[in-house]
């Protein structure tokens, strides 16, 4: 529960009743979050979190704008972007709402198990990634961040230069290396992209983060968008990531197009 001290909070629904409501019950179960304010539309949700830079932001779905889907889109490429918790009455968006890398789902009407299960998986998120201050995570000593993954009963211990693109799945992160091994891990792509170094990975899509060095053609996509060919790793073919369209402007800022 200390950890959920201080913590800032976004709640959007185009129903102020039941933003109202989910406020109440928040308030009640955490009396010391920080609700930062309710926005009853997409644009002032956008708003509300870059103004108010919230650690946890609950979204409908359906919303006059931009809905729920579209602002978690946005915020999904946020450099510190908060978590996502839709809130909802449609349960048919599940799978898409974790496309977008939602950390959890729960359908109205929600009661104190919801939250204590949402707030639950929030506090354990905090206790993985505040071991150390941010800066520290973003600028590890010599460039270079260690991973372990579970291999067997082991831990295999691989650096980030070994890495040739991290991706999400079926709501699993999986990283693969220069050798083509495939690992599962625990942490989520925003993790990843806080720890990796800036300089050598790029977040070029909501699914999948790439080392820019083995990038060995890029080829045009429908939409104005790109398909990254990478280098050919272990016995496999050369994989073919693309280029999510908000993403596509910073692809500039590593390779001249």
């Amino acid at each position: 529960m200390t950890r959920l001290k201080d913590v800032k909070v976004v709640i959007a629904d185009d129903e102020k009743v039941m933003a109202e409501e989910l406020q109440s019950l928040l308030l009640e179960i955490y009396p010391d979050l920080i609700i930062v304010g309710m926005a009853h539309d997409g644009e002032t949700a956008l708003s509300l979190v870059k103004t108010g830079k919230p650690d946890i932001v609950f979204l409908d779905i359906q919303m006059p704008g931009m809905t729920g889907l579209e602002v978690a889109e946005k915020l999904a490429v946020m450099e510190e972007a908060p978590a996502v918790v839709f809130a909802t009455a449609y349960d048919e968006y599940a799978l898409t709402a974790f496309a977008v890398n939602a950390m959890d789902y729960i359908l109205k009407p929600y009661d104190e198990s919801d939250m204590a299960r949402v707030m639950g998986k929030f506090e354990r998120m905090l206790a993985r990634s505040s071991v150390k201050p941010r800066t520290e995570i973003q600028k590890p000593a010599g460039g270079e961040r260690k991973f372990s993954l579970e291999k067997g009963d082991r831990m295999e211990i691989i650096g980030s230069d070994k890495i040739e693109l991290i991706y999400a799945k079926d709501r699993l992160v999986y990283i693969k290396t220069l050798d083509g091994e495939v690992y599962r891990t625990k942490l989520t792509l925003q993790e990843f992209e806080a720890k990796l170094p800036s300089a050598r990975f790029f977040r070029c899509h909501r699914n999948y983060i790439v080392n820019v060095n083995q990038i060995k053609e890029i080829a045009t996509w429908f939409n104005k968008g790109y398909i990254l060919i990478l280098q050919k790793s272990g016995s496999g073919k050369a994989a073919e990531i693309p280029v999510g369209r908000a993403y596509a402007a910073r692809l500039k800022e590593y390779i001249e197009l």
